[in-house]
């Protein structure tokens, strides 16, 4: 690279704020989009305005939005058609008033935290292509099986990528599906973030005795189905010694089942069940646990994308032992322990061994911590953002 065109990139990058309209409806909570939001609000270079659904479904409970405290950034609540129907569940739901939105804020970069086959997606991209031309728009996916969608959504996803000028995945395995359905644009993998804040390293012993937790134990927060692996935990919990047990943090229609099982085999007494946690309560359960489990089963139709709770057992200092399903391994790294799908024996095995190695449990968790810091906080997501940002709107201004 010449010293001129150095100094033009130099320039782009340093040139004054960006106009960006994020449109997500994780933006409604205050525990999810919002922290990116604010995040992302707070760099100077960026002017951020978050568009949001007057209401959403989010699996069978309807939800409005939380009214932001002390914001970085406009907030923009937009009426929404089809917020949820049935099988398509919310991947129909478009803004009607949105054109009207676009030709008042004119922004340089729209962010879709949307699925690239949702209507509110393809709507978006086509709208822009007539309204505003020289936007650039940014596509993010959860994606990570190349899965062949219906009529409508093959042609709202299709339309949707070929729109896109960058594309953000969660997980290395997302980049390789865009690939293979086809885009061919810039694209950067940006996981998921934890608040860095409320999940935080704790005393583990009292944490424990609050709980009336005692010894090894081993822990699961999360939905109780199937594909989550808990009966490959079940399994485990045979062949591991009585100085461990099992908590089991959450709800879903295979808790009962669990229930039974532990209760048929004799491990009754080993295993505990609490109901699902607010999010500012989760730590101190966290922090009860030894080593936090994640051993997803994949299917046909889904493998596990990231693993939020992955990183919120790293922020809280805790190892995690994790199945070799979809962005696990990718996401524990080095913080913890990967044995493969449905493995009980393997599961076991690497319980004995954190167990008798309280010194490679500290470790591991303190690893775990490090990944955090460098790539999972709320700030350093928005900064992974904002670098996108300043690669789209450096390429759009230089040329």
């Amino acid at each position: 690279m010449t010293g001129w065109n150095r100094a033009i990139e130099i320039m782009c990058v340093e040139m004054k704020a960006k106009k960006i309209l994020l449109i997500s409806h994780s933006c409604q909570t205050a525990n999810e989009g919002q922290q990116r939001a604010q995040a992302l609000g707070s760099i100077p270079d960026i002017d951020l305005t978050v568009l949001t659904p007057d209401r959403w479904n989010e699996y069978g409970q309807w939800r409005t939005p939380e009214v932001p405290l002390g914001q970085s950034y406009s907030f923009e609540v937009g009426r929404v058609r089809l917020p949820w129907t049935g099988p398509a569940q919310w991947y129909l739901h478009h803004y009607p008033k949105l054109a009207s939105t676009l030709r008042r804020l004119k922004p340089d970069i729209i962010d879709l935290w949307e699925e690239p086959w949702g209507l509110v997606s393809a709507h978006t991209c086509w709208l822009r292509g007539r309204l505003l031309p020289a936007t650039k728009v940014l596509v993010e996916t959860e994606a990570n099986i190349n899965r062949t969608h219906p009529f409508p959504f093959s042609n709202f996803r299709e339309y949707s990528m070929n729109s896109a000028h960058y594309a953000v995945c969660r997980q290395t395995e997302g980049v390789k599906v865009l690939r293979e359905r086809g885009y061919h644009g810039p694209v950067e993998v940006i996981g998921n973030a934890v608040d860095d804040e409320i999940f935080r390293r704790m005393d583990g012993d009292a944490c424990k005795r609050k709980l009336g937790l005692s010894g090894f134990v081993a822990g699961y927060v999360g939905r109780m189905v199937e594909e989550k692996g808990l009966i490959d935990i079940l399994n485990a919990a045979k062949y591991c010694p009585e100085d461990i047990s099992f908590l089991f943090v959450g709800s879903g229609p295979l808790q009962p089942v669990l229930e039974k099982r532990f209760a048929e085999c004799g491990l009754a007494e080993r295993v505990r069940f609490m109901p699902a946690r607010a999010m500012r309560d989760l730590p101190e359960v966290i922090n009860a646990m030894d080593v936090l489990l994640l051993v997803s089963r994949t299917t046909v139709t889904w493998k596990e994308q990231f693993g939020r709770v992955i990183i919120e057992a790293h922020a809280c200092g805790r190892p995690v032992l994790g199945s070799s399903s979809g962005a696990i391994p990718e996401v524990i790294d080095q913080g913890g322990i990967v044995v493969p799908e449905r493995d009980a024996a393997g599961i076991a095995n690497a319980l004995r061994r954190l167990k008798d190695a309280p010194r490679l449990c500290m470790e591991l968790g303190n690893i775990g911590l490090l990944q955090v810091k460098r790539k999972y906080t709320w700030k350093r997501v928005a900064e992974q953002f904002a670098d996108v940002y300043r690669k789209m709107h450096c390429e759009y201004a230089c040329c």
